[in-house]
């Protein structure tokens, strides 16, 4: 950009807004935050640089935060910035770049249209609109680079500074940049402006510019261009009073100037005063109004509000303008120079006189409004009615500013002011004519919402509530229906006991009830909820009956997917998958974005259970690009990633785990993964020796997932606490991990994350025998461990013909294995078999552990060859996976046995040097046969035919005499007798 003039100071912060943009037009998104006090000049700076912006090709729009309810409004500054596109780029273009997202992006651009139907709630809804939103800035963008300017972030409502975080993580590789001002000393150290901020400076695309006052030179440069001549002596007086803020100096001045060499003030307020006080009554009218108004006021509002007759009203406002109070904007509005003089004059009135100011401007903006007022001119009707003490008009117009944030999604502004309407609601007499509605019916209304923003214990709380004002005699159906919201919050608030009591009671209200869609709805919370504690059986009859009377289509079709995944952990695998995948059809033919995701996350999860794992994977990549392209990427999206990056843990390949969750969140928003994502990084991070990553990760979950009941979930947390604990040497600690998750799991029928926490256990226990820890002290808790394996394992096989999941089977073999060890019994042939099952499965970490167990038991009995074999092949695929901590266990036996690990050195002595006329190509599948592959992972590993393969199988038993693949492999490994 060319260099700037006419601009006292502030070279440093234009030439780091100028880097920023020039990075930005590259393609590199940025976000500048510029931070003072009030009155330094972040304003000011804005101007000069929008200025300088306006000789480039640039698509340049600002808007601002307003004081009115201090962040009330829900998306303000995001509207007017939004305004301002439009009116240079038209509304036809905003329309064509929203393209099917016109309703819901209507919340955030005036322009749009909303279609009036109804929407969906909730954070997944929130999710998309953000989601949309960005998708069109990259649009705008994509025609000419554009420059969003903020200001008075400080003001801001809680769902602009969400959206500002979201834009700042997620853009990418769009010209954009995002420029905002705040003030440094109005953020309170608990208030989500600060935490925002705070995020927002840590993230890697964002700059932090903060303006300090001026020094005397400057500050005398800028006097003199501002005031005119002004000598040196006034410049250090002025800069003594001042300090060097820049509207304190000017106040100042004009102070001094208006009476030379007189006193100056003392205090703020007289000083900002001055002016004011010296304006004429119909003047200070129209100051008042705008101080109360809290935002630029058009002159028909103001003749509205103020009362005055025309020639009277322009007398004021001509006179307020020349003495510098009020300022015209360019859309031909009034408002204060400054808010700290707007702040000043209001703080000085009586609380009589404020009141009369916001009923006069209540009344004003009422005139106008009608009854299709936007969302905004709801909450400054709330606003002022409020704060004009008229509880009537001020309930009307609370509780639709309260459903209308609602309805954007602008969750914390509807939370506030819900819970002024509950207040308002006990002061005024016959609300629920005023607001046509129940008190019941309001308290459960605002308990969604408070669910929405994040806090499900008091939803819980109001829901509560209201089932009590309904009482024991109420209507059957109303009380079913708050029940049956009482149970979705329950579950949300992590009191699963709670949740199913809720449940079960809303399916008992309803009996004898005639058919309705409750039921049905009741019915899919109780089975899902069911589900989620583990109780499976009960789960499938009361999703079976709730099946019975839904009629809606999503209401069937979530039903399905509950059922298909029920029948799927009750061993019924394939009837199971078969209704996920009817579920699956029935959400695609309604169109419900839910529902298809959700069908997708059970699918891919059952099919890694029954270790299809290629499909898993490509289902769930298949439902994490529909999540991104319904705009919920960032919320179910994040589920179908979990499920994908487990997947690739069971595959081994780690290094695309990271891979795939930066496609989701940014690396300095890795805090804020869910849960279940969380621990996946904590397994790789133990397995690699990252311990310390790991426990910070684990202690996040385990802080976050308190009272969370979730089978599987359960499971994997717990085992994986465990693994840390092993790899850490603190074999008590894991001991307690694996008994606390036990515990957890409850009476809960989820048999695989019992017998996966029990193979933990049982690691454990081997590992601190095996460290010369009492044998006699682990043996009592290793057998219990082993038959609860036994009785899981028992559970999982019963519905299946005697064969449980493939995971669930080779888990079995390494409780025998490891229940051996721990009993000192010969435990060769168990860890070979071990080694063997992962490697048909293609598991490569558990193989390669279980080829270290092999090894320590050729290492007893000196099989120095075999041995060899097994530490090369355990030592190849940890290093592919990066496994240090498992390398390091390698080199150690290694060591000991004196053989060495490097990929060039020749095997020992008696090895399977011996010439059995093997082609090369044959002494390659001999190798992999060895290492359990079957004849379809051989061909994939050698890129040929199935049929080839096995025609070389077939010659090689026969040239090493072997009745078969067993066989061959032990001879491969020199253990033939």
């Amino acid at each position: 950009m060319a260099a700037w003039k006419g601009f006292v100071g502030r070279a440093a912060e234009l030439a780091a807004l100028a880097e920023a943009l020039d990075d930005a037009a590259r393609g590199d998104p940025r976000t500048v935050l510029i931070a003072g006090e009030a009155g330094v000049g972040k304003t000011r700076l804005l101007d000069e640089f929008e200025t300088r912006c306006a000789g480039h090709d640039l698509l340049v729009a600002r808007g601002a935060c307003v004081s009115v309810g201090a962040g009330e409004l829900p998306y303000s500054p995001w509207l007017a910035a939004m305004h301002a596109v439009e009116a240079e780029v038209g509304a036809a273009a905003l329309v064509e770049g929203a393209g099917g997202g016109q309703a819901a992006l209507s919340a955030l651009i005036p322009a749009l249209t909303d279609s009036g139907h109804p929407r969906e709630g909730g954070q997944l809804a929130r999710a998309h609109l953000f989601s949309l939103f960005l998708e069109m800035l990259g649009r705008l963008a994509g025609q000419r680079p554009l420059v969003l300017l903020l200001e008075d972030l400080h003001w801001a409502d809680t769902s602009s500074l969400d959206l500002l975080l979201f834009l700042s993580r997620n853009l990418r590789h769009v010209p954009v940049l995002l420029a905002g001002t705040f003030r440094t000393d109005e953020l309170d150290e608990d208030s989500r402006h600060r935490v925002v901020i705070g995020e927002l400076i840590r993230g890697r695309g964002t700059g932090y510019l903060e303006l300090n006052r001026f020094d005397r030179t400057e500050l005398g440069v800028f006097l003199r261009a501002s005031g005119g001549a002004v000598s040196d002596r006034v410049i250090t007086k002025v800069h003594e009073r001042s300090g060097g803020n820049a509207f304190l100096a000017q106040e100042i001045l004009a102070a001094e100037q208006r009476n030379p060499g007189g006193p100056v003030p003392d205090h703020l307020r007289d000083l900002l005063m001055m002016r004011v006080e010296g304006l004429s009554e119909e003047g200070q009218q129209v100051v008042g109004v705008v101080a109360a108004a809290g935002r630029p006021v058009s002159g028909a509002l103001l003749e509205a509000a103020s009362g005055l007759p025309g020639p009277a009203l322009r007398s004021g406002l001509r006179d307020a303008v020349a003495r510098q109070v009020l300022v015209r904007t360019t859309e031909e509005r009034f408002q204060l120079r400054h808010s700290l003089t707007a702040e000043t004059f209001y703080q000085d009135l009586l609380p009589g006189e404020r009141a009369g100011l916001h009923r006069a401007v209540a009344a004003a903006l009422s005139a106008t409004a009608g009854p299709d007022a936007s969302p905004v001119v709801q909450a400054e009707l709330a606003h002022h009615w409020f704060h004009g003490r008229k509880d009537d008009d001020a309930l009307f117009w609370t509780l639709r500013a309260a459903r209308s944030a609602a309805v954007v999604h602008a969750y914390a502004e509807a939370r506030r002011q819900y819970g002024r309407v509950l207040e308002l609601w006990r002061r005024v007499p016959d609300a629920f004519k005023l607001c046509e509605t129940t008190y019941p019916r309001l308290l459960d209304e605002a308990a969604e919402v408070l669910d929405y923003a994040g806090d499900p214990q008091r939803a819980v709380e109001l829901t509560g509530e209201a089932i009590q004002v309904v009482g024991v005699d109420g209507d059957p159906q109303v009380l079913a229906a708050l029940h049956e919201h009482l149970a979705r919050l329950r579950w949300r608030a992590h009191d699963t006991p709670g949740a199913v009591d809720s449940a079960r009671k809303a399916i008992a209200l309803l009996d004898g009830v005639p058919q309705s869609p409750l039921q049905a709805r009741a019915g899919a919370t109780f089975a899902r909820v069911l589900m989620l504690s583990g109780h499976y059986r009960q789960a499938l009859a009361e999703g079976t009956a709730a099946l019975a009377v839904a009629t809606a289509p999503v209401e069937r079709g979530y039903l399905l997917v509950t059922l298909g995944t029920v029948r799927f952990l009750l061993g019924e695998r394939e009837a199971g998958v078969e209704q996920l995948w009817e579920g699956l059809a029935l959400a695609e033919s309604t169109d419900s974005k839910e529902n298809i995701l959700r069908a997708y996350t059970n699918l891919s999860y059952c099919l890694q259970m029954l270790n299809r794992l290629d499909e898993g994977l490509e289902l769930a990549r298949r439902g994490c690009d529909l999540a991104a392209g319904f705009g919920m990427r960032m919320t179910t999206g994040t589920v179908l990633v979990g499920n994908a990056a487990d997947i690739l843990l069971d595959l081994g390949r780690w290094d695309e785990i990271e891979k795939l969750i930066g496609e989701v969140l940014p690396d300095e928003a890795a805090d804020d993964l869910p849960l279940y994502l969380q621990y996946v990084r904590a397994e790789v991070f133990v397995a690699r020796d990252e311990r310390g990553a790991a426990r910070d990760i684990l202690d996040r979950v385990m802080s976050g997932s308190a009272g969370k009941t979730d089978q599987d979930f359960v499971g994997h947390v717990y085992a994986a606490l465990g693994a840390l604990e092993i790899a850490d040497g603190n074999w008590r600690a894991a001991r307690r991990a694996v008994d606390e998750g036990l515990a957890k799991l409850g009476d809960g029928e989820g048999v695989f994350p019992a017998l996966r926490l029990a193979v933990c256990g049982l690691q454990a226990a081997g590992e601190a025998v095996a460290k010369h820890a009492t044998r006699e002290r682990w043996q009592a808790w290793a057998s219990l461990l082993a038959e609860r394996a036994d009785a899981s394992l028992a559970a999982l096989r019963a519905p299946s013909g005697g064969r449980a999941l493939p995971v669930a089977e080779a888990l079995a073999r390494v409780a025998e294995a490891e229940l051996r060890r721990i009993r000192g019994e010969p435990q060769e042939e168990a860890w070979s078999e071990v080694a063997r099952t992962w490697a048909e499965l293609g598991h490569p970490y558990p193989e390669a552990q279980a080829r270290l167990r092999l090894a320590a038991c050729l290492l007893r009995r000196g099989a120095t060859a075999a041995l060899h074999r097994e530490l090369t092949t355990a030592a190849r695929l940890a290093a592919g996976l990066g496994a240090r901590r498992l390398i390091r266990e390698l080199d150690a036996m290694a060591a000991m046995a004196g053989v060495s690990l490097q990929p060039d050195a020749a095997p020992p002595a008696g090895d399977d040097g011996a010439d059995w006329g093997l082609t090369p190509r044959e002494t390659q599948v001999l190798d992999l046969i060895a290492l359990g592959y079957t004849n379809g992972r051989i061909a994939r590993s050698l890129d040929i035919a199935e049929k080839t393969v096995s025609v070389h199988v077939s010659n090689i038993l026969a040239k090493l005499g072997a009745a078969n693949r067993w066989e061959a492999a032990l001879i491969k490994r020199g253990q033939a007798s």
